[in-house]
């Protein structure tokens, strides 16, 4: 180092020891004048008037009385007099034992070593109280998932709590009016099974859910760093033997003590109790059954008999089993459900007994000819133009009512026979450019139910008068 810099740290030094010293002072800084100086009072007067004023505002007023510089030196300065108000500082709560629940989820990235990468979402479930926590894991967060993930995590604590905080996905909160949350009527019918109440968390506000966002660090060190997993039903049983043998036992950091050990003393007797008959969490929708006698449903094709073929059926699914009903709601199959993304058919040989009842006319005939009249003459012109294939055909213009109204298809048919056009895809191409398609109706999607419903008007009191005058009948 050079003698002069030795010699000013020196001095430095001694003037700190003879003279004191303050840490936090130091040179003040030099002021630049600048060109809102002359303003101020202006700008001070437009603030006392309109404190809630615009930096694009307050430029305009001041152009008007001279100033001549841009507005991004007044939207500046206005920040730095006017800054944005802090949020309110979080404050811990404590709840009483079965008052409340929280629940939420997280996505993760697993790569299994059997069946590859893919993304998984962890359905979290704590008590406010103990912090016992419910985890599991599934591929969606649809609606029927989220309601089965309940059921389970219920049955895990055997009871359920008072009330259970949410934030605002759909299939809870549907929105917010008025600063009021409007639930979901679906899921509200599922949680007041259990006589739990519901509350949503204002938008913008995680930290309101603080007991659930937290556990998820767990998870991610505890759970999931450091393990590999085969498949799906590995990561679940895994998760099953973690809530048990360290999500239940370890010390917590916040009530020091170990969750089971605190939900055993005073939360569990706490819960409200179950119910006798759990909420049924089955699927219901209308299908219908394809040309080669299968159902659809999540990517795996389930068999019905052959005599099915074309009709209109209701599928019943519960999440191990496929249950398939008549048009007159008669139990036709029943199948073990396979995962979504299988890609797998199941076949009861049991439906499969004669191939002339796969293939042949005569079981769909009265199906067909139940559509109107005037089908009778499309389907002798049918028979004389495809004499081989004629069942098939059939077939495929019953299939139709998947996506349009039979009355839709008896008038394509009359149209068809018309122009002697006697064959499936030419009547599908009349649908497409003559009629609107439908959906079938599926279970709990009532948005459209109540329009087609008639109009009911309250009958005039005078009318219940007349009649009472008139005596008994």
């Amino acid at each position: 180092m050079g003698r002069n810099t030795i010699r000013r740290i020196l001095r430095k030094n001694r003037a700190r020891r003879n003279e004191g010293h303050d840490v936090l002072r130091g040179k003040k800084p030099v002021l630049r004048k600048s060109k809102l100086d002359a303003y101020l009072p202006v700008i001070k007067d437009l603030l006392a008037r309109h404190p809630d004023i615009t930096g694009v505002r307050m430029h305009e007023e001041l152009i008007a009385a001279g100033f001549d510089g841009g507005a991004t030196i007044v939207t500046d300065y206005l920040r730095k007099i006017r800054p944005k108000p802090k949020k309110d500082p979080v404050v811990r709560f404590e709840t009483e034992p079965g008052k409340q629940g929280q629940m939420d989820w997280s996505p993760y990235t697993i790569a299994f070593a059997r069946t590859g990468r893919a993304q998984v979402l962890c359905f979290s479930y704590i008590l406010g109280f103990s912090r016992r926590h419910y985890i599991d894991f599934t591929f969606n967060r649809k609606f029927f998932t989220l309601i089965r993930r309940h059921q389970d995590a219920f049955a895990h604590f055997k009871g359920v709590p008072a009330t259970c905080l949410y934030d605002g996905e759909k299939t809870v909160v549907l929105r917010w009016e008025a600063g009021q949350p409007i639930y979901n009527p679906s899921f509200v019918a599922f949680i007041t099974h259990y006589h739990c109440r519901p509350i949503a968390c204002f938008p913008g506000r995680p930290e309101t859910k603080g007991k659930i966002e937290a556990p998820f660090q767990y998870v991610e060190k505890n759970l999931l760093n450091g393990r590999k997993f085969r498949d799906m039903e590995d990561l679940r049983e895994t998760a099953r033997w973690w809530l048990s043998n360290r999500s239940d036992l370890h010390q917590h950091d916040t009530t020091g003590r170990p969750p089971l050990e605190l939900f055993m003393e005073q939360e569990q007797s706490a819960l409200r109790t179950l119910p006798v008959y759990p909420y049924d969490t089955a699927e219901v929708a209308l299908r219908v059954c394809r040309v080669d006698g299968f159902l659809e449903h999540d990517t795996n094709l389930y068999s019905v008999p052959f005599e099915y073929v074309a009709d209109i059926l209701t599928l019943k699914v519960t999440e191990r089993e496929i249950f398939v009903y008549s048009p007159d709601l008669s139990l036709i199959a029943h199948h073990e459900r396979k995962p979504l993304g299988a890609n797998v058919t199941v076949e009861d040989l049991g439906h499969r007994k004669s191939p002339k009842l796969r293939y042949g006319l005569e079981p769909v005939r009265e199906a067909f000819l139940a559509l109107g009249g005037g089908t009778e003459e499309f389907l002798k012109g049918l028979k004389d133009r495809h004499p081989h294939h004629c069942g098939f055909q059939a077939r495929y213009i019953l299939r139709l009512k998947e996506s349009y109204h039979a009355d839709d298809i008896h008038a394509a048919l009359l149209h068809a026979t018309k122009y002697y056009a006697f064959d499936g895809k030419t009547v599908e191409r009349i649908l497409k450019a003559r009629a609107t398609p439908r959906a079938l109706p599926c279970f709990r999607d009532t948005s459209k139910l109540f329009d087609a419903l008639p109009v009911i008007r309250q009958r005039p009191l005078e009318d219940y008068h007349d009649f009472f005058k008139e005596g008994p009948i």
